[in-house]
């Protein structure tokens, strides 16, 4: 087991200059790993391959992946094998990111600061180009390298559950319907883990998998993700609320009309309970007792920046 204290002094990445480098190397193996997995631009069809690279490259803080591949370290993995999981979960975000956008759904024009793909494209192609990154996705779990068949079976059905009827597509057709204005925090919370948790699950325990964690711990990430994954959510509304596009680098308003917490409660309130869920996750990580649980404290907080 790990030692809790290899890594347990609180760290600031402004400030950290080692932190700072494992970070930017972190990101720099997924972005070029992202790249190598989907098919160059001029691939054919070379239409739907070019809105495969705009969905999926266009820049973000590749907090999924980041996750998995932290946790997974810290929790004695060391395969390239995390940074694949980590970069299917992002697959499987892009396209439930194209998918949200479209006019039947939140008809947003912006994500990422770049046009949407529906408007970059078309229709039919976003639609197709979501297909096409949920079936890679399930490919590269299927080739991850000096994984156990077994492993790479328990990492397929998790996928399949997270984005199936129970998970993201769930909170996806969920929040469609969303207009209920008497609706209880706990079914809002309920909805929240469904449409943005379900894929926070599929981070953290895609790296307790291959890093084959005890139960006690396992549970404990899960603790986590969940907790994590209200938080995230929870800003994201905050954000359609009180940020300009240009901030937000997306659509905002998408919300209006939807019963969030933040409707409910009020902005002080929300608030509060969004600090209540991180400081929440952050206690179930510690208990996961994992070696650079500072480190991931400190990419927790350089996510959740805006709220000082």
């Amino acid at each position: 087991m790990p030692k809790k204290t290899m890594d347990s002094a609180p760290i600031n990445l402004h400030e950290n200059e080692t932190a700072v480098a494992k970070l930017k190397a972190a990101r720099g193996a997924i972005e070029a790993r992202l790249s190598a997995l989907v098919p160059s631009e001029q691939t054919w069809p070379m239409q739907l391959h070019a809105a495969q690279r705009h969905a999926l490259l266009s820049p973000g803080k590749r907090f999924r992946p980041l996750l998995c591949a932290f946790i997974a370290k810290g929790a004695g993995f060391e395969g390239e094998a995390a940074v694949d999981v980590g970069c299917v979960a992002e697959m499987v975000h892009a396209a439930s990111l194209i998918l949200d956008d479209l006019p039947c759904m939140d008809d947003a024009a912006l994500r990422r600061n770049q046009p949407t793909t529906h408007i970059a494209f078309d229709e039919s192609t976003a639609i197709l180009t979501a297909t096409a990154l949920l079936n890679l996705a399930f490919g590269v779990l299927s080739k991850l390298q000096h994984v156990s068949a077994q492993s790479r079976i328990e990492l397929v059905e998790l996928l399949s559950y997270a984005v199936g009827s129970k998970g993201l597509i769930a909170g996806q057709i969920a929040d469609l319907s969303n207009t209920d204005s008497s609706a209880s925090v706990a079914e809002i919370e309920r909805l929240n883990t469904l449409k943005t948790g379900a894929l926070f699950d599929f981070s953290v325990e895609g790296a307790a998998i291959l890093a084959a964690v005890s139960a006690p711990r396992r549970a404990a990430l899960k603790d986590f993700s969940y907790h994590l994954g209200l938080a995230f959510q929870l800003m994201d509304d905050v954000k359609d609320t009180i940020m300009s596009e240009a901030e937000a680098e997306k659509s905002v308003g998408r919300d209006t009309g939807k019963a969030t917490i933040l409707a409910l409660t009020g902005s002080a309130a929300a608030m509060e309970r969004l600090q209540g869920y991180i400081a929440a996750a952050k206690e179930a990580l510690g208990r996961a007792e994992l070696s650079n649980s500072a480190m991931l404290n400190a990419i927790i907080d350089a996510q959740f920046s805006f709220l000082k």
